[in-house]
């Protein structure tokens, strides 16, 4: 790349221009302060920052300059957020479609929704982790019943501590399943993949928004009421959306197409299950390991009699 020797003098006497103004405030201009490329409308169209630029103040840097940073929320996270709310479907249709200025990036919309709701999970691990223990066996009893005990404590606090970890391993496998009911409408896997995202994201804030009373009630009945209740609108909006993604299928009637996405949904939930089972057996294997003790003792075999010989 050549040296735009005459570009970069122009940008050093707009440098020079604003520390010579009164304050560092920049003077009114028509070329963009960092590339020295002739504005024509609010954003450069060589480089892209923005034509407005103005002295930073204490104000500005709070209240935009740390959000953007961290959120960028002025790039449309409230925005998706209530689009993935009222029109799912119709919204992760138009962002594939490349409908994308408004939309926030769907990998940076569920590791964020995500991270949000484990924060605030995490201030009420103890108490959902009593609530899920008093519905498990006790540890005494015979060595089986206290291995089960022993596995299904570590499993609860594993899925405590990280609630959102077995969600994301298994989200390319749940895509994977979405793709394969979802092909006739002509999406590819990466694109069905996004949209899991959007989907996963949401769904993040909307099992928070309904645990968060029976967590702040501190009621333990309640708490693992409403734990065991988060698989109905899981269900519900994953339906809702997948039917909608299947609109781009013209030839699937509205009943086969929320038949496909009935399908969709339950596959997920048995993924789910089987990766808890899973889970469960290596647990178990751990403790088996650690815990000898705890190993099932083989009946002692009885006698032979003379009549059985």
């Amino acid at each position: 790349m050549s040296f735009d020797y005459s570009t970069h003098l122009t940008a050093v006497v707009a440098v020079n221009a604003i520390e010579k103004a009164p304050g560092g405030v920049p003077p009114a201009h028509h070329d963009c302060l960092d590339c020295g490329a002739a504005l024509t409308d609010r954003f450069c169209a060589h480089c892209g920052q923005p034509a407005d630029t103005h002295r930073i103040t204490l104000k500005h840097l709070l209240l935009h300059d740390l959000p953007h940073s961290v959120w960028h929320v002025d790039k449309g996270l409230a925005y998706t957020f209530y689009q993935m709310l009222t029109r799912p479907g119709l919204t992760i249709r138009g962002y594939l479609a490349g409908q994308r200025t408004r939309q926030f990036r769907p990998v940076s919309y569920l590791l964020l929704l995500v991270g949000l709701s484990a924060l605030t999970m995490s201030a009420f691990q103890s108490d959902l982790h009593l609530a899920m223990l008093t519905s498990q066996p006790t540890k005494a009893g015979s060595p089986p019943v206290a291995l089960m005990s022993v596995v299904m404590e570590r499993y609860l606090a594993l899925t405590i501590k990280h609630p959102y970890l077995m969600q994301l391993v298994l989200m390319p496998l749940n895509s994977l399943v979405a793709w394969w009911r979802l092909r006739r409408a002509g999406y590819n896997y990466a694109e069905v993949l996004l949209a899991g995202a959007f989907i996963g994201g949401t769904l993040t804030i909307i099992n928070l928004a309904l645990m968060l009373p029976a967590l702040l009630a501190g009621n333990q009945t309640f708490l693992k009421v409403a734990s065991q209740l988060v698989f109905i609108p899981t269900v519900l909006y994953s339906l809702w959306v997948y039917a909608q993604l299947l609109v781009a299928a013209p030839a699937l009637t509205t009943a086969r197409r929320y038949g496909r996405a009935l399908g969709i949904s339950v596959l997920q939930v048995v993924v789910l299950l089987v990766a808890a089972v899973v889970c469960i057996a290596v647990l178990t294997v751990q403790v088996l390991r650690e815990r000898p003790d705890l190993r099932p003792v083989a009946a002692p075999k009885k006698p032979q009699t003379a009549a059985t010989r």
